[in-house]
C-alpha cells in the first residue's frame, strides 16, 4: 500500500496557507501574544513534518508510526493550534460552528474519533486504504480542535464553560486515551486489518508498541493540559477575589 503524493500537495498547500494567512494577519494587532504566536508556529511545523514526506509514507503500513501521527495530531498539535489563538482572527464562534463549541459536544466528537479509528471498520479500512488512512489523519486534528477549544483559554468563547468542568473534561479524557493505548499493548491478538506487507506477528510487535507510545505519551501530555488548565482556573479565582477585595 502506498501514499498517493496528491496528499503530501494538499497538506503542505493547507499548512502553508494557515501559517501565511495566521502571520500576516498581524496577530499582534488581535492581542495575540508572541509566545501564543509562537506556538502556532510549532503547531504549524509540527503539522508539516506529520503529515508532509517520510513519515506519512510510513504510516501508511506501519501501524507504530500510524499511532505517533494520531497522538501528535489528537494530543498535542490540535491544543497547541488552540492556544496559538487564530480563531480570535478568524472568529468561528460566529458562525454555525460554534455549536460544535460546547465542551459536551467536544468530549463526545473527540471520544467517537477515538474509539471510530481504533476499534471499528473505519480502522481496519484504514490499515488497508491509503486514502482513507489520509482522512483519519484529517479527522484527527479537526476533533482534537473541535474538543480543546472550549477547555484552553486564547480563543473566543461562544458559551461560558466554567474551570471546573474544563479540568474534569481533561482528566476524563485521560481514561479513554490510556486505555486505549492499555489494550492495544496488552492485546494478543490484532485489533484491526494489516496491510498486504505486513505479517501477522509484525503487525503485532508494531501494535503493541503503538500502544505503549500512545499509553505513556498520553498520560503525559494530558497531565501538561491539565496543569495548564489548572493554573488558568487559580488565575481567574485569584483575579475575582481581587476584584472583590475592590
Amino acid at each position: 500500500m502506498k501514499l498517493n503524493i496528491a496528499w503530501d500537495v494538499l497538506f503542505f498547500g493547507l499548512i502553508l496557507f494557515s501559517t501565511l494567512r495566521y502571520f500576516t494577519a498581524k496577530p499582534s494587532s488581535f492581542g495575540i501574544s508572541k509566545a501564543r504566536q509562537s506556538l502556532f508556529g510549532l503547531a504549524m511545523l509540527l503539522l508539516l513534518l506529520i503529515l508532509v514526506g517520510p513519515i506519512p509514507h510510513i504510516a501508511v503500513h506501519n501501524f507504530t508510526f500510524h499511532m505517533i501521527q494520531h497522538i501528535l495530531l489528537m494530543m498535542l498539535i490540535s491544543p497547541l493550534i488552540v492556544l496559538g489563538s487564530p480563531f480570535k482572527m478568524w472568529r468561528i464562534d460566529q458562525t454555525p460552528i460554534k455549536y460544535l463549541l460546547k465542551p459536551e459536544i467536544g468530549f463526545a466528537v473527540f471520544l467517537a474519533t477515538l474509539i471510530s479509528t481504533h476499534f471499528s471498520p473505519l480502522a481496519n479500512a484504514g490499515m488497508r486504504n491509503s486514502n482513507i488512512h489520509s482522512l483519519e489523519l484529517i479527522l484527527f486534528i479537526v476533533g482534537g480542535t473541535i474538543y480543546y477549544y472550549p477547555v484552553m483559554e486564547g480563543n473566543p468563547h461562544p458559551f461560558h464553560v466554567p474551570y471546573s468542568t474544563r479540568v474534569i473534561s481533561l482528566f476524563a479524557m485521560m481514561l479513554p486515551e490510556t486505555m486505549t493505548g492499555f489494550f492495544l499493548y496488552s492485546g494478543n491478538r490484532m485489533v484491526h486489518s494489516l496491510p498486504d506487507s505486513v505479517t501477522v506477528s509484525t503487525g503485532l510487535k508494531e501494535q503493541h508498541a503503538g500502544g505503549a507510545i500512545m499509553w505513556a505519551m498520553g498520560m503525559l501530555i494530558d497531565t501538561v493540559w491539565i496543569v495548564l488548565s489548572a493554573r488558568d482556573w487559580f488565575r481567574n479565582e485569584a483575579k475575582l477575589a481581587v476584584e472583590e477585595d475592590d
